[in-house]
C-alpha cells in the first residue's frame, strides 16, 4: 500500500470495516501498539553516545545518545533550538 495516497488507504480501510480506520494519524510505527519508539530502539539497539557535528564547520554542537534515535532533518529532542535552522 505504500504506493497509495492515505486518502485511498483510509477509504479502503473504511470499506473493509478495520478498526483503525477512523484513527487519527500518527507518527509512531504502528506494530509497536503502546509502546513508545525510544523505548523500542533502546530496548533493542541500547544506546551509544556520539558527537553531533555540524557538517559544513565540522563544529561539535553536542552529543546524541544514538543516531538510531533520529531521523534525518530532525532537531526535536536534540537541544539546538539556537541554530540557523
Amino acid at each position: 500500500i505504500g504506493c497509495l495516497p492515505k486518502a485511498s488507504v483510509r477509504r479502503a480501510a473504511e470499506a473493509l470495516a478495520l478498526p483503525t480506520s477512523e484513527r487519527p494519524d500518527s507518527q509512531g510505527i504502528c506494530f509497536l501498539g503502546k509502546v513508545q519508539f525510544r523505548e523500542f530502539v533502546r530496548a533493542h539497539l541500547g544506546e551509544r553516545e556520539g558527537p553531533l557535528v555540524e557538517e559544513e564547520s565540522a563544529e561539535v554542537l553536542g552529543v546524541h545518545e544514538g543516531f538510531w534515535f533520529h531521523t534525518i532533518g530532525q532537531r526535536q529532542g536534540l537541544g539546538l533550538s539556537n541554530g540557523p535552522w
